[in-house]
């Protein structure tokens, strides 16, 4: 949705970090795709706060956001800028940690950060604001340093004692009571209506004003647009929930209406499409993944629900549809990279030895961008070390270019599927990849001995190990 579509909203968002990770279908992703586990400690932006404050990711036990937008925001987004905190978007901010956080410790860093950025003397005058009681520390942000094009009011940070979590809250400080309040029993009907068991919760309100919009009021001659666009116009929130359970991922959707009516009209549009979505994967000749026969539809008063449990299996379902369908010889030989020259690659292996594309002239070079998210290029990196595997290492050489992961991510991944022996470097920022127009992975990559692009492999079929062995003796024959 566009800016200009922004009028007064309501938004609550929540994630109960500790509770996802005690669930048992959260420990089969973890192990099922080890790049989940990546430690957001390690990333350079929080390495600083996670070092002075001693916690580290394990510790993050819950986290909330709540916003409360104007429509002023419209006016803001027509001047080219963001709407100010205060007059036009107010914000509450709550984190849950374990353990005591130290409040002397956090402050004397926040106050380093203004004494670098604006003095000595504007960091004294922020320090003289730290109010300590027994329950709880706070200190405040002065508008002042946020910018007047940012805020027009202070912010509150404060700091307290739960029995054994700690609570950290970033907001206004005339809004930090109320704000408490929504943050703990959400007004949104959508958050009241959706499942009890969830651990990530999204609801934002919808001001009526939006569905007046000329768009939503055109080409009532038509019927059965003029029906649809009557039910949109009754939504007034939307919400969307994720539980993890022992054995399966429940999501769901809420649709609060101004009555029953209009969730009656949005259920039979939301069975209907549901419907259509079933008849046009049987008409279509493949087979119809499982988990389309399991979303049900529901309306219940005001609200409509859409809801489907997630299983194990149906992740390796949708794995098995995410093969991209076999290159053909023509659109393979039309790639605008064949007959050019390789652009030099300079980066480093996993191990943090250094790789230049260049010192393995001579050689034919195979680049295969992947990543470990990626179910195809997962399926097509033990078929290409196979068929690598029966040239001589002198003549050619298999180097998969991972796309943007760490090494951590990369390694985990390596060791469960026994893919140590992979040459595997490192393109964090995915440079190397824009370099050879990758748009989509997996992408293989064929550099003969002089340089020179010789062929493009997009996507991975069962024939594609064949095709690109086949490429290979073809250029050593020459």
């Amino acid at each position: 949705m566009s800016a200009e579509l922004l009028f007064s909203f309501l938004l609550f968002f929540q994630v109960q970090i500790e509770s996802i990770k005690e669930s048992g279908f959260y420990k089969m992703l973890l192990e099922k795709y080890p790049e989940l586990s990546e430690n957001i400690e390690n990333e350079r932006e929080l390495k600083e706060i996670f070092d002075f404050s001693g916690l580290n990711f394990d510790d993050l036990a819950q986290f909330s956001v709540t916003v409360e937008a104007s429509d002023a925001i419209n006016n803001a987004s027509k001047e080219g800028r963001s709407p100010k905190i205060g007059s036009e978007i107010d914000f509450f901010l709550s984190a849950k940690v374990k353990g005591e956080l130290d409040s002397k410790k956090m402050f004397s860093f926040i106050l380093k950060k203004i004494e670098e950025e604006k003095g000595e003397e504007f960091s004294e005058k922020v320090e003289k604001t730290i109010n300590k009681n027994a329950d709880s520390s706070s200190i405040i942000i002065p508008s002042d340093l946020l910018g007047k094009t940012v805020s027009e009011t202070d912010l509150i940070f404060s700091i307290s004692q739960d029995g054994n979590y700690s609570n950290i809250h970033v907001g206004l400080p005339e809004k930090m009571k109320s704000a408490l309040e929504v943050d703990a029993n959400s007004s949104l009907a959508c958050v009241n209506a959706m499942a009890k068991d969830r651990q990530i919760t999204l609801a934002v309100s919808v001001d009526p004003a939006v569905w007046e919009r000329p768009e939503f009021n055109s080409q009532k001659q038509n019927p059965l647009f003029a029906g649809l666009a009557n039910s949109v116009k009754g939504i007034r929130e939307f919400g969307f929930s994720v539980s993890f359970r022992e054995e399966s991922l429940g999501l769901e959707i809420c649709v609060n209406c101004k009555d029953t009516q209009s969730a009656l009209g949005l259920w039979t549009v939301a069975q209907g499409g549901l419907g259509m979505a079933q008849l046009a994967m049987a008409q279509d000749g493949g087979q119809t993944p499982a988990i389309l026969s399991r979303i049900k539809t529901q309306a219940a008063e005001k609200n409509v629900f859409i809801r489907v449990d997630i299983l194990e299996s149906d992740l390796e379902e949708l794995e098995r549809m995410q093969i991209i369908p076999e290159q053909d010889e023509i659109s393979a030989s039309k790639d605008p990279l064949i007959g050019q020259e390789a652009p030099e690659i300079q980066t480093v292996f996993l191990d943090g030895t250094e790789f230049k594309l260049a010192d393995h002239n001579g050689k034919v070079v195979v680049l295969d961008f992947w990543a470990t998210w990626c179910g195809p290029c997962v399926r097509a990196l033990p078929v290409l070390m196979n068929k690598m595997s029966q040239f001589e290492k002198d003549e050619v050489i298999l180097i998969a270019v991972n796309q943007g992961e760490s090494r951590k991510v990369i390694s985990q991944f390596l060791k469960k599927k026994k893919l140590q022996k992979l040459n595997v470097v490192l393109d964090r920022q995915q440079n190397i990849g824009s370099n050879y127009k990758v748009q989509g992975i997996p992408k293989t990559i064929i550099i003969d001995q002089e340089g020179i692009i010789r062929h493009v492999e997009v996507g991975f079929s069962e024939k594609t190990g064949g095709r690109i062995k086949g490429k290979i003796t073809k250029l050593l024959a020459q």
